[in-house]
């Protein structure tokens, strides 16, 4: 009629788990190492606007730390105008390391200029002056 069995809760066989165990040590030590690696580091987000325009973007700098002032023309068939100031007088800010930072500057279709430097706690202005409706993507980094 009704036949009951027994199944053992244990086996007595022998189960090979080392590889598993062997990787799964592997994968804690790494995790472990990344973790310390990781202390420390911060991760944020720099200032980013698009401009239309007749449109202006400021940021107050820090004294002491350099600043990153990225500019992109985003149009794919005009040249945009822009105005930029904030630089110390002594000219030892440039954009790409070639024009003085303070001045107007022209940026060709899909060209992106870039300025690095401490600007002595000084406000960068970028003010897009294009005759036609370009739009410029500004980033202002100032960290501290």
């Amino acid at each position: 009629m009704f036949r009951m069995t027994l199944r053992p809760l244990f086996s007595a066989r022998q189960v090979n788990r080392s590889g598993k165990l062997r990787f799964q040590i592997l994968l804690l030590f790494i995790l472990g190492h990344t973790l310390a690696m990781a202390q420390g580091m911060v991760k944020s987000k720099a200032d980013t606007v698009s401009l239309t325009r007749f449109e202006f973007a400021q940021k107050q700098t820090n004294n002491g730390s350099d600043c990153i002032c990225s500019i992109t023309n985003n149009s794919q068939a005009n040249t945009a105008t822009i105005v930029l100031t904030g630089a110390p007088d002594t000219s030892t800010i440039t954009l790409d390391s070639t024009t003085t930072f303070n001045g107007t500057h022209y940026l060709k279709p899909g060209q992106q200029a870039i300025a690095v430097g401490n600007f002595a706690g000084t406000v960068i202005t970028v003010l897009n002056l294009s005759l036609l409706n370009v739009v410029i993507v500004v980033m202002l980094f100032c960290p501290g």
